[in-house]
Formats: C-alpha cells, sequence, structure tokens
C-alpha cells in the first residue's frame, strides 16, 4: 500500500489525528517521496471520490492531505504541477462545500485557485489558466445555486447543514455570484471545445441566479450577447458540450426553460 494511502486509510479511522496527517503528508512530499506529478494523479482519485454521493467526506479527507503535501514540495518542483495541484484543490473544495457550508474551506480554495492562476499566467499558460478561473467561478456558482421560487428556503437549509461558527468567511450570495460571473467570462475568453461548453452553461446559470436574486436582469448592458443573453449561452453550450453528457445537457436546458439549477457537480 502506498505511504499515502496507509496515511489516508489512518486518518479516516481514527488512528492518526487529521492535523498530524497533513503534517506527515507534508513531509512525505518535502522528503521527494511524493512528486508534484503524482500528486496531481492522487487529486484525480480524490475527485472521482468527491463525486460519488456518500463518499464525498472521504475525498475531503484525502484532499487535505494532498493539500498540505503539495504545500511542502521542494523549490525544484515544476511549477506548472504545483499550480495543477492548486486548481484541483480548488475544484475538490467546490464539490464539497457543496454538501456542507464551510468558510475556512471555501477561502482555502479561493486561495489555492488565486494562487494557481497566477502561477498559469506567469507561465503563459492559457489552458490551464481558463481552467482556474472557470472552477474559481463554479467554486463562487454552485454552493450559490438554487432553484428560483424557493432561493430563500433552500439557501437557508444549506446553512443549516453546518454549524454557525463554520459560516464565517462564506461570501454573500450576490457577492459570490459577481465573482462567479467575472471569473467565467474571462474564462470563456480562454476555452474552447466541451471547456469553453461548460463555461458558458456555468455562465448562463450565474447569470440566472442573480436574476433570481435581484428580480432584474444581472446582465444588462452586455451588448456582446443576444437580447436574451441565458438563452443564447445555452444555445452555445448545448452546441459544445458532448452529446453523451445527458446529464449536463439537461441542465442546460433546464436553463434554457428559466427553472434554474442547483448545487450541482459542474464538469471541469
Amino acid at each position: 500500500m502506498h505511504p499515502l494511502e496507509q496515511l489516508a486509510l489512518d486518518v479516516a479511522e481514527g488512528r492518526t489525528d487529521p492535523v498530524d496527517g497533513e503534517r506527515a503528508a507534508a513531509a512525505l512530499a518535502a522528503s521527494g517521496a511524493l512528486g508534484a506529478a503524482e500528486l496531481v494523479n492522487w487529486f484525480r482519485t480524490a475527485e472521482w471520490l468527491a463525486r460519488q454521493e456518500d463518499l464525498w467526506e472521504r475525498a475531503l479527507l484525502l484532499g487535505r492531505l494532498l493539500a498540505a503535501a503539495a504545500e511542502a514540495l521542494p523549490d525544484t518542483a515544476a511549477t506548472g504541477e504545483v499550480a495543477r495541484c492548486r486548481s484541483a484543490w480548488t475544484e475538490l473544495v467546490h464539490l464539497c462545500v457543496i454538501h456542507r457550508p464551510d468558510g475556512e474551506l471555501f477561502a482555502s480554495g479561493v486561495r489555492a485557485g488565486r494562487a494557481a492562476l497566477d502561477a498559469a499566467r506567469a507561465l503563459g499558460d492559457d489552458e490551464l489558466a481558463g481552467q482556474v478561473l472557470y472552477r474559481l467561478g463554479t467554486l463562487h456558482l454552485d454552493p450559490f445555486s438554487r432553484a428560483g421560487e424557493l432561493w430563500a428556503e433552500e439557501h437557508r437549509l444549506w446553512l443549516s447543514l453546518g454549524p454557525r461558527a463554520a459560516l464565517a468567511g462564506l461570501p454573500a450570495p450576490r457577492d459570490a455570484l459577481r465573482t462567479a460571473e467575472r471569473c467565467l467570462r474571462e474564462a470563456a475568453e480562454l476555452r474552447a471545445g466541451p471547456g469553453l461548453g461548460y463555461t458558458c452553461k456555468a455562465l448562463a446559470q450565474a447569470l440566472q441566479q442573480q436574476r433570481f436574486l435581484t428580480g432584474t436582469d444581472a446582465d444588462a448592458g452586455q451588448d456582446s450577447e443576444a437580447a436574451d443573453p441565458v438563452a443564447a449561452l445555452c444555445d452555445r453550450a448545448l452546441a459544445l458540450i458532448p452529446a453523451e453528457d445527458v446529464e449536463a445537457r439537461a441542465g442546460v436546458e433546464a436553463l434554457r426553460t428559466g427553472s434554474g439549477q442547483g448545487p450541482a457537480a459542474a464538469r471541469p
């Protein structure tokens, strides 16, 4: 069994304190026993777990170990791989905070995403920058997305899933959705193909959610879109999202009809 796998098992079963586990994971990375490329692959495993409805807490446990390891990598580690680790942590936070509000966790995902974005821009890696912007966008979008007519009730229910102390640090919904829109518009400038399709879907969702909150068109003044920007973005999304991704395409159709879409584990 890989040392990291054993460490995650020990933490999950209570044999190792979570903080001690993060220190041990960091030590593995600092010693060179766990490389940046290997961490990227481990993050893929954690993301797969997080997309399973009943395994997201196990995914978060593993992700915390991976994030601690990523931050302890030697200075000789490839900058791009470290940025991909941070981008992956942002995505994992997005997938987990949907289930339970946590301001500290949310903030850690934002910090990691911003650091990854800075690195991607410094490297001139537009593909990575577009991915990070998309992930920052969905991190600010999905936890604050609700059905229009039940928005306030569903949001209160989500907040009730975590202890009151854990809510500190979460942005106000309107601020979060504005940030989501800004990040997703930037991401759309850098992405192509299916990635652009998912970005258009998320941007349509961000605009629609702001309408639900304000009762007005959040996209007023955006001349680059058609008369109904949400519908136009849905059309672009459907033209780019693969036909086999039935769930995502159904979500686009729900946005088009105005019925809205609640929190969903968006694809990268």
